[in-house]
């Protein structure tokens, strides 16, 4: 677990990170629980990825530790709710980062979108995922055996992030 957080910070993804988000969207683990498990090809990321880096409505952070990239997390707004979308790289999972990089994009969306309600889904049966979003402070308001949604309530001041 992470004890000391003032080596994290988010960044704004760039052009040059799109071959290491491939590479964390692609992991067996990521796939295994993502609502389309299927990998994805190298064509359709850049797509996307343009569509995500350029568009009005899409914020993305890598949060980095110690200078080190160690997760993704994206925020698309939609009318009046915005849906957060997060992993952390492979290499960086069971320290406890997931729950502390979204505290800190909810802090910064609140200069980009202030007080929205945002909106997570995750498989019910991704117990990181699910413990990762409860400490960040959103609370379960719908579940199927499907799909499981979280609402994120809570306002936190956190002060490490950079453009």
């Amino acid at each position: 677990m992470v004890k000391e957080y003032d080596t994290l910070l988010l960044r704004k993804v760039t052009a040059a990170d799109e071959k290491l988000v491939l590479l964390w969207a692609n992991d067996p683990e990521t796939r295994k629980w993502s609502f389309n498990s299927n990998a994805i090809t190298p064509s359709v990321h850049k797509k996307w990825f343009k569509s995500k880096l350029n568009g009005r409505n899409a914020l993305m952070w890598i949060l980095e530790d110690n200078n080190r990239s160690a997760g993704l997390v994206r925020l698309e707004k939609e009318n009046n709710e915005v849906v957060l979308n997060y992993l952390i790289a492979p290499e960086e999972r069971g320290r406890g980062l997931a729950s502390k990089m979204l505290e800190m994009a909810m802090n910064k969306k609140q200069d980009y979108w202030g007080n929205i309600k945002v909106l997570a889904y995750t498989l019910p049966k991704n117990i990181p995922s699910i413990k990762s979003l409860e400490k960040a402070g959103f609370s379960l308001v719908d579940s199927t055996d499907e799909k499981s949604c979280y609402v994120f309530y809570k306002t936190k001041k956190v002060d490490t992030v950079r453009e």
